[in-house]
């Protein structure tokens, strides 16, 4: 059985390396080094951080444009989501830290401390929706459809991942920081948490089984984007190398498949309104993206806690950090919903069939990191 080609998030030939297959190479990378007796240079660090920063940057920046870009609009379609949650958050973390500079550090911190707890806690819901999300897209563009038994398994397979990354600010023993903030409480024995890597592994049986049935069914192995976001995850959420590489990173190879879709969507969206979009146009808002996400999540609360909060705790750094977060967590609950304008434009811009273009949005579940 052949099946119809689909157009690609960004280029046939890449789209499995930005969406999992990088992450992986880098993964057996690190796995392999220490085993050839070798190590990665200090020197290195710098410039892989930044460039990591910068497609992170580029990806928050991406995510409101696609939230906001039509103006009001949207902020009218999901007014809590997109309007009122924000305001709220805004205005509580602005509470935290105009008493935080008032002299109330100590009861401030703990309320900043569970503050950025909450968005770790998050996070990995966050990283496993957007796998799974990709996936039934990519499917979708290639072709292949699924039973409502196999999505489920491919949606639930994740949640032991999820479990692994939550618990790894609560396990006994943890000892986290950010910005001079304690992060994480020691409520979960070494023992459980243990006992949830292992079941996020056994997880992974019943996804290579629904793979294993697609293959059967199609007469050929499901391409690399669809399965390439399944691989990464559960070898950096639930064997990742070490702590360092991780943090150095996991949330770049999330930014980098998340720029991969939102560059689908923005053309999706730019041709439902008869706009041009080549590749100035893309470069013009992947610069604006990458300056305004830096901007908001690098430039500005440094010279805030330079400037206002030296000396202590990074206290703008903080509040940024879970503002930014929890923010582009409930952008992204609102963008990439099935019925959505988004999701719906992807579906008639990139269906692999006219039948799965005439059901729309049915085709396609939500994307990306919210349900």
């Amino acid at each position: 059985m052949q099946r119809a080609k689909a157009r690609a998030f960004v280029h046939s030939q890449v789209d499995s390396w930005l969406v999992g297959w990088l992450a992986v190479a880098v993964w057996l990378g690190a796995l392999a080094l220490p085993a050839l007796g070798l190590h990665v240079s200090g020197s290195l660090f710098g410039p892989v951080y930044w460039v990591g920063a910068a497609i992170s940057a580029a990806h928050f920046g991406l995510s409101y444009h696609l939230a906001y870009g039509r103006g009001d609009a949207g902020i009218r379609e999901r007014p809590f989501l997109l309007g009122l949650a924000p305001a709220l958050l805004l205005a509580a973390l602005t509470v935290l830290v105009g008493l935080s500079l008032a002299g109330g550090e100590r009861s401030v911190g703990q309320a900043i401390t569970a503050s950025i707890t909450t968005v770790y806690l998050l996070t990995t819901w966050h990283y496993i929706k957007q796998a799974y999300g990709v996936t039934r897209i990519a499917a979708s563009y290639t072709g292949i459809k699924l039973s409502l038994g196999e999505a489920r398994v491919l949606r639930y397979a994740l949640y032991p991942l999820w479990a692994v990354g939550a618990c790894q600010v609560l396990v006994s023993g943890a000892n986290y920081n950010f910005g001079g903030y304690v992060v994480g409480y020691g409520l979960v024995p070494q023992g459980v948490f243990s006992a949830l890597q292992a079941s996020a592994f056994i997880g992974a049986i019943p996804v290579a089984a629904v793979f294993v049935r697609v293959t059967r069914r199609t007469d050929a192995i499901p391409p690399g984007v669809v399965i390439a976001p399944y691989v990464a995850a559960f070898l950096w959420l639930g064997a990742a190398p070490n702590p360092v590489l991780t943090v150095l990173f996991l949330a770049p190879f999330h930014a980098l498949q998340y720029l991969a879709i939102g560059h689908r969507a923005e053309i999706a969206m730019a041709g439902s309104r008869g706009e041009g979009h080549g590749p100035i146009w893309w470069l013009n808002i992947f610069a604006g993206a990458t300056c305004g996400g830096f901007l908001i999540s690098r430039w500005l609360p440094d010279l805030l806690d330079t400037r206002i909060a030296a000396g202590g705790p990074m206290l703008f750094t903080a509040a940024f950090f879970v503002f930014l977060n929890i923010h582009h967590y409930l952008v992204d609950a609102a963008i990439w919903r099935s019925g959505g304008e988004i999701v719906s434009a992807m579906a008639r811009s990139g269906s692999a069939s006219p039948e799965a273009a005439s059901a729309g949005s049915s085709q396609l579940p939500v994307p990306a990191a919210a349900l």
